[in-house]
């Protein structure tokens, strides 16, 4: 038994063959379209623009001007979008793709969801570097339609077992080898993992200076989260105690770090063990959390949100993961969570699990888990108002927590931690796109960006649930109107009920 995170080692190399229907070939170059009579939120402090007109050619917006000047082009399919509201199209900043060994999982499942659901653009977290290959070479190529992909490629970590998503390093020589492996093959960035030694996270900081690349991911459980931030990571995950080595950001606001580490440790150590006794760990593993939750250190706290501030570290809190993975109370059985759409393998396994959680579940345990869900936004709420960065994303796919679906649950989870709406929608759009240095090209509706859109028939500055009430999706000036994307989740319905 081991308590840090679990990942699932990905199947053997498997051809991507799916063709969705009706789906054109990337080469192939999409007819202009103008959404006509639209209000655009382009994601800028400024308000709303409303009657108006934005023309996409070529896959990149063309013009976005009042409705009375603009000339609709010869040929354009023509959108009506009165009473619309259109954003630009949403990025998950924490997705795994490629971690699990389902044959095709993600191109059957994953990708027609997160464009469903007007999800555009993925940073995913690692898995198996060439099931991901596969899948941008597919969606560059066709037949597959899909989202942009940034990726990592394997996991860096401490002592691992053999598998493709990892790179198990123990040494600093280990891990700069292993950074300029990434490099060679093509990696967009390095994720670390929870187990990496201080000599190692050291080694892989510099390297990945070297070679130019950025890297990203969890606290490792051997240093504190103010010695990682120091060492310059682009972007830290994840500030629930939901499982311990996942809140080294927590970790750092309360008044015994140090011994919150060595307690995790010894944790770890123990579980390691031959004939662990698993009742006690898991009472050993609540304490941990409970302390946690303990008042926090303001001076700490300050801290943290000033090294995060000062070294440009952006915070992705995965708040949706961390609450979906713990029950509430005993009527919380995960069916918020469009489970038509999940393999029916998948989907009975996790209704089990949580029926098996629920069964066994003490009301002290139920409590310890709502405080941590509160504390999470605590959290995330004291960032905000300290200015750091934070990124929506969602760790999906994992139990209950869906890849497109779960990205409009994270959006209103952090409306519920005190961002505005227009503030956790940059969470998903511009905030992403600077930190990828994509601000040229994406994040805001204007002219010259790449045509990615999403429609709505509500105003999502209003309501952010607003997000979910989807009329159409534009990904690369490929138009996916609400026939179009009712039968992509219908097929998804179909292929949820095959055995």
């Amino acid at each position: 038994m081991r308590f840090s995170r679990p990942y699932a080692v990905t199947a053997t190399l498997v051809l991507c063959t799916l063709t969705l229907a009706g789906t054109p070939n990337a080469a192939t170059r999409p007819a202009p379209v103008a959404i006509t009579h639209v209000t655009v939120i382009g994601m800028t402090d400024a308000p709303p623009l409303s009657d108006q007109t934005v023309v996409l050619d070529r896959g990149v917006i063309a013009r976005v001007d009042k409705a009375s000047r603009v000339r609709i082009p010869k040929g354009a399919r023509v959108i009506d979008g009165r009473g619309q509201f259109v954003i630009p199209g949403l990025w998950d900043m924490h997705v795994h793709l490629a971690n699990r060994p389902d044959a095709l999982l993600a191109e059957r499942f994953l990708v027609p969801l997160l464009l469903a659901h007007g999800v555009t653009g993925v940073r995913d977290m690692g898995g198996d570097p060439a099931r991901i290959l596969q899948i941008r070479a597919a969606i560059a190529r066709g037949p597959l339609r899909g989202p942009h992909i940034v990726a990592p490629g394997p996991f860096v970590d401490g002592p691992q077992d053999s598998s493709p998503m990892w790179r198990s390093v123990t040494t600093a020589a280990a891990a700069r080898e292993a950074v300029r492996a990434l490099k060679r093959e093509g990696a967009d960035f390095v994720k670390i993992q929870s187990t990496l030694s201080r000599e190692c996270l050291i080694a892989v900081a510099e390297e990945s200076k070297r070679q130019r690349l950025r890297f990203a991911g969890h606290v490792p459980e051997a240093l504190s989260a103010f010695e990682v931030i120091a060492a310059g990571p682009a972007s830290l995950e994840h500030v629930s105690p939901s499982l311990p080595g996942d809140a080294g950001l927590m970790r750092a606001c309360t008044r015994d770090e140090p011994g919150l580490r060595d307690s995790l440790r010894a944790l770890n150590e123990a579980a390691q063990q031959p004939g662990s006794d698993i009742a006690a760990l898991r009472d050993r593993q609540r304490a941990i959390q409970e302390r946690h939750l303990e008042p926090w250190d303001e001076a700490a706290m300050k801290r943290l949100f000033d090294d995060l501030n000062t070294h440009g570290t952006h915070v992705v809190p995965t708040l949706v993961w961390s609450q979906a993975l713990r029950a509430l109370d005993w009527s919380d059985t995960g069916s918020v969570a469009p489970l038509q759409y999940v393999p029916r393998g998948m989907r009975e396994r996790w209704r089990n699990g949580r029926r098996r959680y629920i069964d066994a579940a003490t009301p002290e345990a139920l409590t310890l888990n709502r405080r941590m869900a509160e504390s999470s936004l605590a959290l995330v709420r004291a960032m905000h108002r300290a200015g750091v960065r934070v990124m929506a994303g969602t760790d999906a796919f994992d139990a209950f927590v869906l890849a497109g679906p779960s990205l409009h649950q994270e959006l209103e989870l952090l409306v519920k931690a005190g961002f505005s709406p227009l503030a956790a929608l940059q969470a998903a759009t511009i905030v992403p796109a600077r930190f990828l240095g994509r601000e040229r090209t994406q994040g805001t509706i204007e002219r010259g960006k790449q045509a990615d859109l999403v429609l709505l028939e509500a105003s999502p500055l209003h309501d952010i649930r607003n997000t979910r009430r989807i009329t159409t999706v534009v990904v690369r000036g490929t138009v996916l109107d609400r026939s179009a994307l009712d039968a992509m989740l219908g097929e998804l319905e179909v292929r949820g009920r095959e055995p």
